[in-house]
């Protein structure tokens, strides 16, 4: 009778720690799991950059993320061209929820002209003769003509005054800043590397190999370079190439 008792007595403990046990695995895959702690709902998605984009654009780029468009407003610009996003809010990179808005303020374009003014078109990035024909395109005039050292291109126009979107009369003389390319550097002594040490060095000085001649001479050292033109110390302009002659064994 005892020993039935004691049996009973263990599979109740038993049946009830069971249900303890399960009842708190339960529990605990529920607390965790993504539908009750709402992840799903929270996804980050990261803003695309929207400055200079037209609205129909913009909508794809957001919707393609799960986000929304909202126009706050409107305004004139004298730069940018009318129905390109000026400002974005959030900013560019900036992490949301899916489903989360962003504002953009939309450009109407340059304000109607005065009679006898005109605006000051942008000439960056221009050769200086396609910037002159533009300005006399708004009735304006080339004025005093800068030179500067740039990587850019000869002669391609880097800043202006009155800078573009200003109000000027007709006639109005627009200075500019013009490149006249990269600047000089000194070509270095390439006797004695190797073709790859040659490269390298170059390029610390803003230059680049050129052609790579090979000759054959059992009286000095094979693999590398006993010649080079433009020779060291020259003066050149920077992004110049500089060809080299290679001491080979002969085979």
């Amino acid at each position: 009778m005892y020993y039935q008792q004691s049996g009973t007595k263990c599979f109740v403990i038993s049946f009830f720690t069971s249900l303890i046990v399960a009842g708190a695995v339960s529990f605990a895959f529920l607390y965790f799991s993504p539908s009750f702690t709402g992840i799903h709902r929270t996804q980050k998605v990261e803003v695309p950059n929207l400055k200079g984009v037209d609205l129909e654009t913009a909508r794809s780029l957001l919707d393609s993320r799960g986000l929304s468009l909202i126009v706050e407003k409107e305004i004139e610009d004298p730069v940018m061209e009318k129905g390109k996003i000026l400002f974005q809010n959030p900013i560019m990179g900036t992490f949301l929820n899916k489903g989360d808005i962003v504002k953009v303020v939309v450009s109407k374009g340059p304000p109607p002209e005065k009679k006898g003014e005109v605006i000051v078109p942008d000439l960056t990035g221009l050769d200086l003769n396609q910037a002159k024909v533009l300005l006399a395109e708004k009735k304006l005039i080339i004025g005093n003509v800068k030179k500067r050292v740039s990587d850019k291109p000869e002669n391609t126009v880097l800043s202006s005054i009155p800078e573009p979107g200003k109000r000027v009369p007709e006639g109005f003389k627009v200075d500019v800043v013009v490149s006249v390319g990269p600047g000089e550097t000194v070509v270095p002594r390439l006797y004695g590397l190797s073709v790859e040490g040659a490269r390298r060095k170059l390029a610390n000085a803003g230059l680049k190999l050129g052609n790579v001649y090979t000759t054959t001479d059992p009286e000095r050292a094979f693999d590398i370079i006993i010649r080079q033109s433009p020779r060291a110390g020259s003066k050149v302009k920077k992004g110049s190439k500089v060809d080299v002659t290679v001491n080979v064994e002969e085979r």
